[in-house]
């Protein structure tokens, strides 16, 4: 077994210095990061202290609220392709999780990465912003989270989407075979303080994004700008590697949920399969499922338009059933 190990350790260590880089030995500063959100156009930048922790947000557009949360590895700014679309008749929140992005990352052990603990800051922005009756989008992790937030504030949460959400008991069941190896084998203190632009380069076709899509360098840039740029926030990533993914399961949860749900799921997500949207689906008092064909996990960049436009569409639906079952 420790043979096997140190094999699949070193196989992946191959890997992820297989790929020629263009931006790990880049110097991301905040100000060079903000610089670039700027850039992006997507919003004003601001931060707010949360939790006694700087979190980093960006707001843009007016109206009624919708609150953006982010995946694992990810930032607000993940939602740029399509804050636009959203952003013509609602107020954006798009936040950086702590531990992600330009919010804090601290390595303190009394500082929790739970998906419970993430919930309970985004209730606290949301308190903060004095943001009521909102729409809580969440993709990933972030779809976890949104669920709980739902969950624990349904005062605050009139609808909430799950794209491609974690959260499900079997979801991890479900990982393509070498991860739930590495899984079941704790190696995440091994690789990760070792992932690069070099991994994310290998790992992303097929596996986050469907096959016959190319990566945008865009997408890989930000990534390593935002998550891997630094050995603290390598730490960081670690810590939420180990302590927010596929934890603290909603399966027997989610029939207390009051908010009405719309699940989307991608045709060929590898890491969060249909059949788990189908399962929130069923379980939820009050949702409704879509499948987007052509697209894997990544689905928020690469079907914006089409999932922005299924997102409006079931906010100004007064019954969320209105929402067209399959896109």
């Amino acid at each position: 077994m420790k043979f096997t190990r140190i094999v699949l350790a070193f196989s992946v260590l191959l890997l992820a210095f297989g790929c020629s880089a263009k931006y790990s030995n880049t110097n991301f500063t905040p100000q060079i990061i903000e610089a670039e959100i700027e850039t992006k156009g997507v919003g004003a930048s601001d931060f707010i202290e949360i939790d006694n922790m700087n979190m980093h947000y960006i707001e843009t557009g007016e109206g009624a609220p919708i609150v953006l949360i982010h995946g694992w590895l990810c930032w607000g700014a993940y939602w740029e392709k399509m804050i636009p679309y959203l952003s013509r008749d609602h107020h954006i929140y798009a936040m950086d999780l702590i531990g992600h992005g330009l919010s804090d990352k601290p390595l303190d052990d009394g500082i929790s990465f739970s998906t419970d603990a993430q919930a309970r800051r985004v209730i606290e922005f949301m308190e903060k912003k004095s943001i009521t009756n909102a729409v809580v989008v969440g993709h990933s992790m972030g779809g976890e989270i949104a669920a709980k937030v739902a969950l624990m504030a349904p005062d605050r949460v009139e609808k909430a989407v799950l794209i491609c959400a974690a959260g499900m008991e079997d979801t991890p069941k479900l990982l393509p075979s070498y991860i739930r190896m590495a899984r079941a084998m704790h190696l995440e203190p091994v690789i990760l303080p070792f992932f690069s632009e070099g991994t994310i380069r290998n790992f992303l076709p097929g596996l986050m994004f469907y096959k016959g899509n190319v990566v945008p360098e865009e997408f890989v840039k930000d990534l390593v700008m935002a998550n891997l740029s630094g050995e603290n926030a390598k730490k960081a990533v670690l810590k939420v590697t180990v302590q927010g993914l596929f934890q603290d399961f909603i399966d027997d949860r989610c029939p207390e949920m009051k908010a009405k749900v719309l699940v989307i799921s991608a045709t060929d997500d590898l890491i969060v399969p249909p059949s788990m949207g189908k399962e929130y689906d069923r379980l939820l008092p009050d949702s409704t499922y879509m499948e987007f064909d052509q697209a894997a996990h990544m689905l928020p960049w690469e079907r914006a338009e089409d999932v922005a436009n299924a997102i409006l569409e079931f906010c100004d639906a007064k019954d969320a059933r209105l929402v067209s079952e399959v896109k």
